[in-house]
């Protein structure tokens, strides 16, 4: 299994989504995405979604900057992005729905991604 998938997006505020997968905190795997990353001219702005983390609470998204090959930490912040980037999350987990199953969502949330239904 992944720990994390990077969606490329179609909004201006950001260049790229990482969706964590597993419960591990970000950290233990910060520097994979780095190394993908790092190949991806242009990218400077990017939206960490913990969905699977943190559940659908206010510190579910941060968005941070993307410099000389580094996610600058420093850079950090807890965002409510658009509900566009949100349905790209829903719409990825209802397509990959075993990321989903062992998560800490509730049972609501989880039949939401399955219906596709984003929240």
């Amino acid at each position: 299994m992944n720990e994390y998938i990077i969606i490329k997006t179609n909004v201006k505020e950001y260049d790229r989504l990482i969706l964590c997968l597993t419960f591990e905190s970000l950290l233990t795997y910060i520097h994979k995405i780095e190394n993908n990353l790092e190949g991806n001219i242009g990218i400077k702005h990017v939206l960490i979604d913990q969905l699977l983390i943190a559940g659908n609470n206010s510190n579910r998204f941060i968005k941070c900057n993307f410099l000389r090959g580094k996610l600058d930490l420093n850079t950090a912040q807890i965002v409510k992005p658009s509900d566009y980037l949100k349905k790209e999350t829903v719409k990825w987990l209802h397509n990959n729905y075993h990321y989903v199953k062992n998560s800490i969502l509730t049972d609501e949330q989880r039949q939401k991604i399955k219906d596709n239904i984003t929240f």
